[in-house]
């Protein structure tokens, strides 16, 4: 079995495709050997029935009986070969012997069996057949020495019993066709309920990877850019040196919080509640950019409209945006880079526009990095639009419009 955890923290499981099909493989494998010796019980016990009641007066009339009873092998290996000798023998007969005969009721296992298991073209020519075998009989049992009522109601009997072995058939052959189409439609389900779990895992894993981008690229390039300059003060000031290495122990802890909290995530059902997701919103951005003013980036901050009336998918996207356009100008913008943040709240969406004066990112479309395409990644969630890349005159700008959810 297979198992798969949402975002919501519950768990679906799905069957193992492949060893289903395998043991339905197996199980189908059985069948003809189910087939030939059912069949060969059943011609076994025809051809003993005279013999325990006596109604097989001489070797030659068991013999007879034997030879019309035994194609009854092959009736569902070869419906037609089986089907077909009986008719010959049993036009033989009619030439031969005036009488019925015991083994005659072989004819009514072989129309069933024509009709079960036999093609198409098959099943109706067997029914034709059949129906044609009973007037032949009528005619050759009562001759000329029956009145017509009796021929009637000895025709009119046998076409009966020939037509109810032949309905058998048929149902048994709907019967079993209905049966292959809902196992058929099960496997359909169980290939598509793996296919969805596919998909929804590797949605998820997606998910988790730029949660985990977003948090640990940023928090450790805050780290470092403040571990840098606390190796500069510490020569020069050292009680500034001490102030930054504060700075990076507390942003450390809260890192390391938050990698906890996603990788709970991951291990426990109770931790998937929504109390330990990291989910910060767009009114957490002014925390965000203080966070980055204390790492030496100079920021500028202008925000239109009230962001704490975004709702939590949108305000997550927008903050997450926001801050790997920020950490990108904090690891690649050089010295002395400044950055401004723009971010508007109109009726219908959030517009952001994150601009830097510095060198610009070199991974950001290359393939080396995945922060420019974890943002691509959500918003496309929202059927938004994002673009980053060097602006006019030098530095990078990244544009985000993130559409907001319907209340």
């Amino acid at each position: 079995m297979a198992g798969l955890r949402s975002s919501h923290g519950w768990t679906r499981t799905t069957p193992d495709v492949t060893r289903v099909d395998a043991m339905r493989e197996r199980v189908r494998g059985w069948r003809p050997l189910e087939s030939i010796g059912f069949d060969i019980v059943l011609a076994g016990a025809l051809m003993a029935v005279p013999i325990l009641i006596g109604l097989a007066s001489a070797n030659g009339d068991l013999i007879l009986d034997a030879l019309l009873i035994l194609p009854l092998v092959l009736r569902r290996r070869a419906p037609v070969l089986s089907f077909a000798t009986i008719c010959l023998l049993l036009a033989a007969q009619t030439v031969l012997v005036d009488t019925s005969r015991y083994g005659d009721v072989a004819l009514l296992f072989a129309l069933y069996a024509i009709a079960s298991y036999g093609p198409l073209w098959a099943v109706w020519s067997g029914l034709v057949a059949g129906l044609l075998g009973a007037v032949v009989a009528t005619a050759d049992w009562m001759g000329g020495r029956a009145d017509p009522k009796t021929t009637t109601v000895s025709l009119v009997t046998l076409a009966t019993v020939v037509f109810a072995s032949w309905l058998l058939g048929y149902l048994s052959r709907t019967r079993r066709a209905y049966v292959a189409a809902l196992e058929d439609r099960a496997a359909q389900l169980e290939r598509d309920a793996a296919q969805q779990a596919q998909i929804a895992t590797a949605a998820e894993r997606a998910r988790i990877a730029r949660e985990m981008h977003d948090v640990v690229a940023h928090s450790l390039s805050v780290m470092v850019v403040q571990a840098d300059g606390a190796l500069y003060a510490s020569r020069r000031r050292p009680e500034q040196a001490v102030e930054t290495l504060r700075t990076i122990s507390s942003t450390g802890r809260s890192s390391l919080a938050e990698m906890r909290k996603l990788l709970g995530l991951l291990r426990d059902d109770a931790a998937a509640d929504a109390t330990l997701a990291p989910v910060p919103g767009a009114a957490d951005l002014l925390d965000l950019v203080e966070q980055l003013r204390a790492s030496g980036l100079t920021i500028s901050l202008d925000v239109t409209g009230d962001l704490r009336r975004v709702d939590a998918a949108t305000g997550l996207t927008t903050y997450r945006i926001v801050q790997e356009a920020l950490t990108n100008t904090l690891k690649h913008g050089g010295p002395d880079v400044s950055a401004s943040v723009d971010v508007r709240m109109t009726t219908d969406s959030v517009r952001i526009r994150v601009d830097d004066d510095g060198r610009g990112s070199t991974v950001a479309d290359d393939g080396a990095g995945h922060g420019i395409v974890g943002m691509r990644e959500r918003i496309a969630v929202h059927a938004g639009q994002v673009e980053a890349g060097p602006r006019p005159g030098g530095g990078f700008r990244v544009t985000a419009v993130v559409p907001l959810e319907a209340p």
